[in-house]
Order: C-alpha cells, then structure tokens, then sequence
C-alpha cells in the first residue's frame, strides 16, 4: 500500500495521551500502544524511502519491509552504495532474489547482512547503533535494524555521501488494520523500542572529536612520512587523535613505502592544478594525506599482507597456516568454516595448478580469487557431507530390506548417483544386499554403489529390451552400455 502525505488522507488520530482527559487508564493505555506501532510504521516509511533514494530501486511496501530485509539483500545493495570497495555487486548473495522467491531463505542469505555490518565498520558508524546477525535473519528484533539503518542515514549524510532522511512522523497515513497489525508484532516479540529522537545526539557523542587535534594529528603524519623514517611514521600513527583502525606494529616499513608511494602521486597530481590558485586560497589537503587517505593505505598494506600469507599457506602446503590467514581480519572473508580446512588446501591448490597452466608459471590468488574458492569449497563440502548422509540411509534402506525404499533412496539427487529406474526396485534390492553382505563392513562406499547402480541400471534396461524381442537393440544394450560385452554374433540372438 502506498501511503499518501496529504492533509486530506483521513487518518487515526495519534495525539498525546491528555487529548481526552474522559479516557480510562486502559484507554490511555491503548492509545500509546497504538502510538508506538504508527510512529514506528513512520520510521519504515523513512527507511523505506530513503533506501530507495540510495538504491535507486523499489523496496516492498512499508508493511513488508520488515520481512522484504530478512535475506539481507537490500542491506548487500545498500552496503555497494556507501562502500563499494568494500562489497561489489557479485558478493552479494542471490542478488536478483530468485532464489529467496522459490525456495524462501537459505544461510548463505546471511552473508549478505554481515557485509552490511562490516561496510559500516569500514566506514566508521560507532558500532553501538549495530544489530546482531539473528535480528535480521531471525527476525528477532527488526526496530534495532530499522533504528541502524536511520542512524547509518543521518551518519551517511554528514560524510555526504548519502542524501538525508525524511522526517514522516504523522506526515503519513496507516489503516487502523496496518496498525493493529505491527502492534501485536512488536508485543508478540516482547521489543523495547530504540528512541529514534535520540540518534544525532548518541551519534555526536561517540563520534566526539576535537577537529583541531585531528587535523594536527593528521600533519603530523605527513610530516612523518616526509622524514622517511618507519618508527617516525608508526609513531604519528598510533596518536588516538588521529583515530586509524588496525595498525600492525610489525608492517611498519609497509606503511612507509605505501603512504609514500601514494602522497608522491597525490603531490604529482595536484601540481598542475596549484600552479592557477593564489597561495592563500590553496586547500591544505591537496598535496597532503587525508585522514581517510592514510586509513586506506593502512587498509591496502593489511590486506596485501594477509593475501601474501594466504599464498606462503599453499606454497608450503601448510593447512592450519591456511586457516589462519584466511580468517585474518583484513581480508574480511565470508563464511570460513574450521571443519573445511582439509577441503580449502586441496581446492586452492588444485585452483592455482588449472591457473599457472594457463599462465604458465606459478601463481598468485588475489582476494577476490580467495572468497570465490572458500565460497565454492563450502558448497562442495555441503555436498559431500549431504553425499554422505544420502549413503547411510541408502545403505539403512538396504538393510531393512524394502525394495520400495532402497529405490526412493537410491533416487535422492544428494546421493549423486547414476540413473536409478524404480520399476527395477526388486533387482537393485536384491544386488545391493548381497553386496552389502559381501563387503563385510556396516554399508557400502558412494564408490561401490555409483558402479552396483550403473551396472544394475544397465541390466534393467537389458531386461526391458529383451521383452521387446528387438535383436538389434539387444546388441546395442550389450555393447554400449557399462555391461560392456564385445565380439557379439546376432546369429546367437534369434
């Protein structure tokens, strides 16, 4: 439903309690009840409006946004909008939605929202205004998300990199159906509201900072890059007035090379342009390195590091090394599981060997390179253990003995199997026993069943073709297929 702002909308009438002195304790009661669900559908109107002017895209209606976020995907979009170095486009998880509309949500959908809290981090929101994974997800306390995402807003707007949020509050109109609605949601789950009245003045307060001793922080930076000296530099670094995230004592003489390298070409860039600008009207910042200038390069070095350490893990073949470097914060990695150790050594090492084919030398991963693999190497590893799973129950069907079973079993895609045909039920059942009995151990390999079933498979299409008393198809049957039978007389057929 879209709602109108226009005085003529007749809408509820939300007031302050006093309105009517005639009301009875529970119906003063009930109207401030009735008060936090409209002015809460007001802050997800705002929400809804103001993520819309981000994303440059339709968001569902202010009654559903609420469910629409769960997946995290306007939270990915809206994550590209403000850090795009951060999350691109292609890391965000079922992007088009397809797969949320057929199938509803998958885990992997929460990929998506701690992206969202991490493009945040990267940019410095204070992390007192963040939700918890489960919020989203779960739903479990979605006003905490649409407070965030108003805090991110007025956040974004005094950076200027978003446009500012709309103030909605009793501008727009709710059917008393639509309130009722989000009032028994937010008293079925028991949630205190966040005062979102409150959010510029907690904002100023974590984010207080005296500017003058920023700035002379900052100066005092480049003046140490100028010197040349790495203790200097790291020094300047560490001053909590310059407020910079995640500095590594022992990458230090990185930090000098990279800041360097980058006021050098900034210096190059701007001598041109200074050359027409009277000296008193010169920005300071034009030959100089700006506080997020510097926190980049910081950010740059960190992850270069972490990727060379990535890269050492494989060369030396070293697991638990692999594990390490691929959970080091700077790279920010999605979904890394201990319980995948094996399967990322062996995935990334079979990567780089199809990569230096083609290049014809030993390689590199870059990180890009490393998410794709550990994303893939999940997939993988779900699979196989669902492979797995699918085999104990083929083999628990096996030995229950109902042919009917075995085959639905046997049918299951996660067994990864060849082709079963059900009216052969019987045949497999029967093979399938006498081989689990053969094999002396609790059940059969995925191995040992993939060629019983080929074979069995074979057979049974044998037996219907015989049934069609056609000697030439009997050949083919006998030849083609993994019966595999060779120097065949059709003179023996008829």
């Amino acid at each position: 439903m879209h709602h109108e702002e226009t005085a003529t909308v007749q809408k509820p009438r939300y007031g302050t309690i006093q309105d009517d002195e005639r009301l009875s304790a529970e119906e003063m009661d009930e109207r401030r009840r009735q008060n936090i669900a409209y002015e809460y559908l007001c802050h997800l109107e705002e929400a809804k409006r103001w993520m819309e002017a981000c994303l440059e895209e339709d968001l569902p209606a202010t009654t559903e946004l609420e469910e629409g976020l769960r997946n995290g995907v306007y939270l990915g979009k809206l994550a590209n909008f403000f850090a795009p170095k951060m999350v691109s486009e292609k890391r965000i998880y079922d992007r088009d939605q397809a797969r949320y509309k057929s199938k509803g949500l998958h885990f992997r959908h929460t990929d998506n929202t701690v992206q969202w809290l991490r493009a945040m981090e990267s940019v410095g929101l204070p992390k007192i205004f963040y939700p918890e994974t489960t919020d989203v997800y779960d739903r479990k306390n979605m006003p905490k998300v649409v407070y965030c995402i108003h805090a991110l807003s007025l956040y974004l707007y005094k950076l200027g990199i978003a446009p500012q949020i709309q103030d909605l509050l009793g501008k727009v109109a709710f059917t008393e159906e639509e309130i009722s609605n989000m009032r028994s949601e937010l008293e079925k789950y028991g949630i205190q509201m966040p005062t979102f009245s409150k959010i510029g003045g907690i904002l100023a307060n974590e984010l207080s900072v005296d500017e003058a001793a920023l700035h002379a922080a900052v100066i005092a930076i480049n003046d140490a890059i100028d010197r040349g000296q790495a203790s200097g530099t790291m020094g300047a670094l560490n001053n909590p007035n310059a407020i910079l995230r995640n500095i590594q004592e022992a990458l230090a003489q990185d930090y000098q090379d990279r800041l360097s390298h980058v006021k050098a070409h900034k210096q190059d860039q701007s001598t041109g342009k200074s050359s027409s600008i009277a000296t008193e009207e010169r920005d300071v910042y034009e030959e100089l390195l700006t506080q997020q200038e510097i926190q980049g390069c910081i950010d740059f070095v960190n992850i270069q590091t972490a990727i060379r350490q990535v890269n050492e893990a494989l060369s030396t073949q070293d697991t638990a090394a692999l594990l390490a470097s691929l959970r080091l914060e700077a790279l920010a990695l999605l979904g890394v599981q201990e319980s995948n150790s094996h399967w990322y050594l062996e995935h990334f090492t079979t990567y780089c060997q199809h990569k230096s084919k083609d290049g014809g030398r030993a390689v590199m991963v870059d990180k890009e390179e490393i998410q794709r693999v550990v994303t893939s190497c999940n997939d993988f590893a779900e699979a196989e253990k669902r492979k797995l799973e699918a085999v104990a129950a083929i083999n628990t069907a096996i030995r229950l003995g109902n042919a009917l079973d075995t085959a639905e079993e046997l049918t299951n895609p996660e067994a990864q199997l060849p082709i079963v045909y059900p009216t052969a039920a019987n045949l497999y059942q029967a093979e399938l026993f006498s081989l689990q009995l053969q094999s002396g151990r609790s059940g059969l390999s995925h191995e040992e069943l993939s060629v019983a079933v080929e074979m069995l498979s074979a057979v049974a299409v044998l037996n219907e073709v015989l049934d069609t008393k056609d000697p030439q198809a009997v050949i083919e049957q006998l030849t083609d297929s993994p019966l595999g039978f060779t120097n065949m007389d059709q003179d023996n057929l008829n």
